[in-house]
């Protein structure tokens, strides 16, 4: 049988309705100002394209022109303000060579009917290099300003004053003394802070409790802005002072308790005849003896002994701002460290035993240990939580 024929009609109004909804797309773009996405989908769909579509050059010369013609309006009436944002300046006129650019690989442009777009390009480039120069000016004045102010102690001004240098870089690098400047600003802004421990517990701390809990890696805390000294030297140079006060140790006494109890289980002890009404041993039908598993109840009796002991070590750590004479955090600290071993024996049958009770059996009691080492251990539980508070502490230094 022949396929039947789509008449040419048919596919010609197709074409046109697949076809209209992205030039009527980029049409309404441009009518309605945004002109980045006009451009964008009319430049998508000419390049590559041999013959190419009168909408979309029409529409891509339209959105280009309108929107040099908007972004230079705009560059000059901020410019006639005063204190003109250069920055702002530079991102416009940027914008405008970024655009033009990208424009040139399709250029001369001329659609399938032979028709060239005409572009009213910006000498954007002279524009570009002149708004870097007034914005790396304003940008290094503006950061000299915060300087003086870092000079003074203001350290938060002092770190801005490095970030706004830092921008004067990216706009014209080595511009003056910027580079130099951007050094000592970080320096101004940089806050030292020594890591102490204050014993206010009226217990004796261990030998070795201070060198363990002090054992942290200062590299997860250190940042651009903040130092920590775990050694610090009393010589007036720290800005903040983090001290873990110890105000009490308790050490539990040594605790031994006995408990004992039973475990039963039903287990198969090997075979037994199974015996028929009158008490004989049954038969197949072939006439063997017929056998079943024999099942027994059994039991164990299970006596453990519980070892434990227990050392807490609270405080607080409080970070101190020597500047202002005051605390500006005091929170608390609490670690525990414990011992706790189970020593098992059972008489009886071992089968009885459950699982729980077989991985005790056979443990030994063990020596208590002494509360100095037990302080120690306590001290390792402690030191996490002291790192982690001390990284926390850079959010309000």
């Amino acid at each position: 049988m022949k396929a039947p024929q789509i008449p040419l009609i048919l596919l010609v109004v197709g074409a046109l309705v697949l076809s209209a909804p992205g030039c009527k797309s980029v049409d309404n773009l441009v009518e309605s100002g945004n002109y980045e996405q006009a451009i964008s989908l009319a430049q998508r769909k000419l390049t590559g394209k041999d013959k190419k579509n009168p909408k979309f050059v029409a529409a891509l010369e339209q959105a280009v022109n309108r929107a040099n013609e908007r972004d230079m309006e705009r560059a000059e009436f901020m410019q006639q303000k005063n204190g003109t944002d250069w920055t702002r300046v530079h991102a416009i006129y940027d914008n405008i060579k970024r655009r033009q650019d990208a424009l040139r690989p399709l250029l001369p442009l001329y659609d399938k009917n032979g028709r060239k777009a005409t572009f009213r390009f910006v000498r954007a480039e002279e524009l570009v290099v002149d708004a870097e120069d007034r914005a790396a000016d304003q940008l290094y004045a503006e950061a000299v300003r915060l300087l003086a102010a870092g000079r003074s102690g203001d350290k938060a001004a002092a770190r801005e004053a490095w970030s706004t240098f830092e921008t004067v870089e990216r706009y014209r690098p080595d511009h003056l003394d910027s580079r130099q400047l951007a050094l000592e600003a970080e320096a101004l802004g940089r806050v030292y802070v020594a890591v102490e421990l204050a014993n206010e517990s009226q217990a004796f701390l261990p030998r070795g409790f201070e060198e363990e809990l002090l054992r942290i890696q200062t590299a997860q805390m250190d940042d651009r802005w903040h130092v920590y000294n775990l050694s610090p030297a009393d010589d007036g140079t720290y800005d903040y002072r983090a001290r873990l006060v110890i105000r009490d140790i308790d050490v539990s006494p040594e605790r031994l308790s006995e408990r004992s109890y039973t475990e039963e289980k039903e287990v198969t002890d090997g075979e037994e005849y199974v015996l028929d009404d009158k008490g004989n041993v049954a038969k197949d039908s072939l006439g063997n003896d017929i056998k079943q598993p024999r099942i027994v109840r059994v039991s164990a009796r299970v006596v453990e002994v519980l070892q434990q002991k227990t050392a807490i070590v609270s405080g607080s750590m409080q970070l101190y701002d020597v500047r202002q004479g005051r605390v500006v955090d005091d929170e608390e600290l609490t670690a525990e460290a414990r011992f706790e071993n189970y020593a098992s024996t059972f008489n009886g049958d071992k089968r009885a035993l459950s699982r729980e009770s077989r991985q005790r059996i056979g443990n030994t009691p063990r020596q208590f240990p002494s509360d100095e080492q037990l302080v120690l251990d306590a001290a390792s539980v402690l030191k996490p939580i002291l790192q982690q508070r001390l990284a926390d502490s850079r959010k309000l230094i």
